[in-house]
């Protein structure tokens, strides 16, 4: 073979393998260019999906009630989402890289977010704190958060949720608010009838004494009519003014009843007694009239209850020109329960069926009665719907099928086999020749016409008194001299009735000499005061001659007896 021969072999063999070579590198790049694009085409699917996700999340994040946010430990804000500006008025981007103690009302609340969550095995929920708002004002806010751990498991930082509870808060704060003033309102209404029960009662104090005194002495017949006239519009005005101190015990809470045995019948026999010479003088005829079986003793609480029929049989005279004026009452029992029903039946012109619903609210009258000469507060019936609410009853009104009204009250009782305890009330002293002669009394008041009613009543019975106008003479007499007796008022001038009794005991302790306060105070917890001072006992004014003796009975004679 020759030299050319072999050459054009090995051009052969050089191309066949250049060309496999070829074909075989043209293959590996088609198929890595399928495998790029392959790749490319999903990297742009994973960043399309990528993006989806962000904007969903980001309009996730925009419309939640809540805001979230993450913080190192450091508390620098390392994401928030675009909803803090409805809380706090800055944006996002103004947040983000900044420390939230800045925004903290105070700062130390930071500490103590951190303490929970370390407590709190790294997780609270509607845990409050407050931050400041762009404006100045202050933000309520409470979050649901927990710490953040990187894969070793350390804590890197904070992530949560916070929402505005600034609405609820100004609404407690307003109830808190509310409720103050209510208090301070009632503190000082409370105040203002214990200043006006003072100042009404002081002066009725001397009229009624005075005007006692009087009817003692000897009149001629039209004379006599004035005294009568006299008392009795006192009585009235006394009514009034006990009708407003009780709205107002009942409206605070501090009234409470006092139950005990009570003969039923009894009861209300007396009653009637009572408004007897006021049926007369309009020729009504007033009875008691009972139905069916009326067990013969209960436990109630009397005061109360007669002070509620006696409004309504009052008021059924009052308003009731002709005819009569009946009380019924029934007792209804069932098991082992039993409701007492009373009814105050009159045949006057009765109550406008709408005026049925409002006519136990307080001042309210009805609208011919404010034209009558004494119509009264207003109180009377809003008293009594208050007095059976406290006693767990009813009280209600309706008419009569001819004419007239008939209001009713119900009420639950308990039936007793006890006897009631028999209560001599004494009107009218003991005049027992001598029995007083001898007594000390020192009168503290200083108010003179009061003075003057308490000496004069008690040198009438032989007991020796002395005076003082002020606390500081009131102090020096008795500490000077010795008394069986000491009559002391609350309000003095330079000291009170109050400081004078602690300077008493504290100095004296083992000196028990009686010292009844003589008040115009009529509230129960005012009275409790002075006993808590060191007196002995109260006598609210107007004061009666024989409440002067049955205290000196109490305190003086029976001890020495």
């Amino acid at each position: 073979m020759t030299f050319l021969g072999i050459l054009l072999i090995l051009f052969v063999i050089s191309t066949i393998i250049t060309t496999t070579l070829w074909l075989k590198t043209r293959t590996k790049l088609e198929n890595n260019m399928v495998i790029l694009a392959d790749g490319l085409e999903k990297n742009r699917v994973i960043e399309n999906s990528l993006n989806t996700s962000q904007r969903e999340l980001k309009v996730i994040l925009d419309n939640l009630q809540e805001t979230y946010y993450r913080t190192d430990l450091n508390g620098v804000v390392l994401f928030v989402s675009d909803s803090v500006e409805l809380l706090l008025g800055y944006t996002a981007k103004e947040l983000i890289g900044q420390k939230t103690t800045d925004f903290y009302v105070d700062p130390e609340k930071r500490n103590k977010f951190i303490e929970a969550l370390t407590q709190n095995n790294g997780y609270v929920e509607q845990y409050p704190f407050s931050l400041q708002h762009r404006n100045g004002s202050t933000v309520w806010l409470s979050t649901n958060a927990r710490f953040l751990l990187d894969q070793e498991g350390n804590i890197i930082g904070v992530e949560g949720t916070g929402q505005s509870f600034s609405a609820r808060k100004n609404e407690e704060e307003n109830l808190i608010k509310a409720k103050d003033q209510a208090e301070k309102a009632n503190k000082a209404k409370s105040l203002f009838l214990a200043n006006m029960s003072h100042e009404v009662r002081t002066p009725m104090n001397g009229i009624i004494g005075f005007t006692n005194l009087l009817s003692k002495t000897q009149l001629n017949k039209v004379q006599s009519e004035y005294v009568d006239t006299i008392n009795t519009s006192m009585k009235d005005l006394m009514n009034i003014i006990n009708d407003i101190l009780d709205f107002s015990r009942i409206e605070s809470g501090k009234l409470e009843l006092k139950t005990q045995v009570v003969n039923i019948n009894e009861f209300l026999e007396l009653v009637i007694r009572l408004f007897s010479e006021a049926a007369n003088s309009k020729h009504l005829k007033l009875s008691y009239r009972p139905v069916g079986f009326i067990p013969e003793n209960i436990i109630i609480d009397p005061l109360r209850l007669r002070q509620i029929i006696s409004n309504l049989i009052g008021n059924a005279i009052k308003f009731t020109d002709v005819g009569c004026v009946t009380l019924t009452a029934e007792v209804l029992s069932i098991n082992d329960t039993h409701e007492l029903i009373i009814e105050v039946i009159d045949s006057g012109k009765g109550i406008a069926q709408e005026e049925h619903t409002n006519i136990f609210e307080a001042f309210n009258q009805t609208n011919d009665s404010i034209y009558k000469p004494d119509s009264g507060t207003g109180l009377g019936l809003a008293i009594s719907k208050q007095l059976i609410g406290l006693m767990d009853g009813k009280i209600g009104v309706k008419n009569n099928l001819d004419k007239g009204s008939n209001f009713w009250l119900k009420m639950p009782i308990t039936i007793t086999d006890q006897q009631p305890e028999v209560t001599l009330i004494h009107t009218n002293i003991d005049t027992t020749a001598g029995k007083y002669i001898g007594i000390r009394v020192l009168v503290a008041d200083d108010n003179s016409i009061n003075r003057k009613l308490i000496n004069t009543l008690l040198s009438q019975q032989g007991v020796t008194t002395e005076e003082a106008e002020d606390g500081k003479i009131a102090l020096h007499l008795a500490q000077s001299n010795k008394y069986d007796l000491i009559f002391m008022d609350i309000r003095m001038p330079v000291l009170n009735g109050i400081e004078v009794t602690k300077i008493l005991r504290a100095d004296k302790p083992e000196d028990k000499i009686p010292i009844i306060a003589l008040t115009a105070h009529a509230l129960p917890d005012e009275q409790q005061t002075f006993i808590e001072a060191g007196m002995d006992a109260c006598l609210t004014k107007p004061i009666l001659e024989h409440q002067l003796f049955e205290l000196i009975d109490e305190w003086i004679l029976k001890d020495s007896a």
